[in-house]
């Protein structure tokens, strides 16, 4: 099967100058030791080259139709402006809110910062003490970009296709896939069984597959397994628990020895108590004859 339509591409988007002779600034790239070099590193980013579907919306028109054209494995390198972009800037997605409000939200104020109000993601682009500027346009709207790439492999097989769209719509994480004529299972691994973002994700998994692959049946499957730790410790405790059963027997022949002595002791007191007896009877009967 040969696909057109999903790559693997390493990239850099760069923000060039409003103004001639102004610097470009790196605004977001895939290579993580660049990343963390630039002081742009994030912990919750997958870094390496990036699954992209063509044709999903997920990326500027400007760079899905260089990257259409690109030759695998060869650098390449476009110029992106604002309408072809992340659009112009709209006025009326910036937004003030009082200090008191987004302190209450709990949310870290600080300008440049990117924060998330009412499930909208914006930037803080001036905080004073009693009042905050938040813009809600995407960081590069109204910037013309460069983007410099390489597309680093296209995958082939069903099973490959299928793992690309897991990591594109979800997480770097190790799903297993299972192809037939007509369906596909995917094992769910532990660390998505309880993760809200998982059940988001899986709805769009669906739709990729459906429209690269045009499969009927999508199966998504979790596997609880036993662990087996009680066998683990019926093996680990048995000797510790024979010591303690020998000492507690030993124990308990030292109470059965002290008994009998006890026992014997009982016998011996017995027999003196019938030997005054006997005495006393004796002195009685001679009182009597006399």
């Amino acid at each position: 099967m040969e696909n057109k339509n999903l790559v693997y591409v390493d990239y850099d988007v760069w923000m060039l100058p409003d103004e001639e002779g102004g610097d470009e600034i790196l605004f977001r790239t895939t290579d993580r030791i660049k990343a963390e070099k630039e002081d742009i590193f994030e912990e919750n980013i997958y870094y390496g080259p990036q699954p992209i579907m063509f044709d999903s919306g997920e990326i500027s028109d400007g760079f899905e139709e260089a990257l259409k054209d690109a030759e695998p494995g060869k650098k390449g390198s476009v110029t992106v402006p604002p309408e072809k972009g992340a659009g112009q800037r709209d006025p009326r997605k910036i937004e003030l809110f009082s200090r008191r409000e987004l302190d209450r939200k709990g949310i870290d104020i600080v300008e440049g910062g990117r924060v998330d109000i009412d499930n909208r993601t914006g930037t803080i682009i001036q905080a004073t003490s009693g009042r905050v500027r938040v813009d809600f346009n995407n960081p590069l709207a109204g910037r013309t970009i460069k983007y410099d790439y390489i597309i680093t492999d296209i995958p082939e097989t069903p099973e490959d296709i299928v793992k690309a769209i897991l990591l594109k719509d979800y997480d770097d994480v190790e799903f297993k896939v299972e192809i037939r004529e007509d369906s596909v299972d995917v094992i769910i691994p532990d660390v998505c069984k309880y993760d809200q973002a998982w059940y988001i994700a899986k709805y769009m998994v669906v739709g990729d597959i459906r429209k690269l692959l045009g499969l009927d049946s999508i199966r998504f499957i979790e596997v609880y397994e036993k662990k087996g730790e009680d066998e683990t410790l019926e093996e680990e405790i048995p000797e510790e628990s024979s010591e303690e059963t020998a000492d507690e027997g030993s124990q308990e022949e030292d109470i059965s020895e002290d008994t009998a002595d006890e026992e014997i002791q009982e016998e011996d007191i017995s027999e003196e108590t019938a030997d005054e007896v006997s005495q006393e009877e004796d002195t009685k009967v001679n009182d009597d004859e006399e």
